[in-house]
């Protein structure tokens, strides 16, 4: 509850005794109380603002932090040894998987001259960054090229195949697709 203080309030109080008055956060004194405070010896004091609550931890982020993933500081490793047609080098790298706390992984993948067959227990997303891609299952085929993108969905037994040798990223849903 706010006070006013007046020059009356101040001279009971110097008649009591007081030297120091508090004022509370709202409360407010006259200029002619604030005089006779002075002549009296009477201390006036004012409380700054209200100290700052302590600050409290901040609650993680319901969501993944960004990330980037540069090409050139990716080393793809062999897949799938025995499965492609002799010849054929099949190279990948998961680079976004569900350690990032996101239900899709992202990967690069390369395949020189040959074919690769697959079955997907999950959806893909191929994007060609360089050469030709062709995706066939049974008797329908795809081919991409720089730039393309090719979406094969859960279920599909496919061949991943070149004429020369194809570089793409691969978004799969969901995350865990070698699992």
């Amino acid at each position: 509850m706010r006070q006013v203080f007046t020059a009356a309030d101040i001279r009971r109080l110097r008649d009591q005794g007081t030297r120091v008055l508090v004022l509370g956060q709202a409360d407010l004194i006259s200029p002619e109380a604030l005089d006779v405070a002075r002549e009296a010896g009477i201390e006036v004091k004012r409380p700054g603002p209200a100290p700052a609550p302590a600050a409290q931890p901040a609650a993680p982020s319901p969501l993944p932090p960004l990330k980037a993933v540069r090409r050139a500081g990716v080393s793809l490793e062999p897949f799938g040894a025995g499965l492609a047609t002799p010849g054929t080098d099949v190279q990948l790298k998961d680079v976004i998987t569900s350690d990032d706390r996101t239900p899709m992984a992202v990967g690069y993948m390369s395949l020189e001259r040959g074919e690769f067959p697959w079955t997907l227990t999950y959806d893909e997303i191929d994007i060609v960054l360089e050469g030709e891609l062709v995706i066939t299952r049974g008797r329908d085929a795809v081919r991409g090229g720089p730039g393309d993108v090719i979406f094969i969905p859960k279920g599909s037994s496919i061949t991943f195949g070149t004429p020369s040798r194809t570089r793409f990223v691969y978004v799969t849903y969901p995350a865990d697709w070698n699992k």
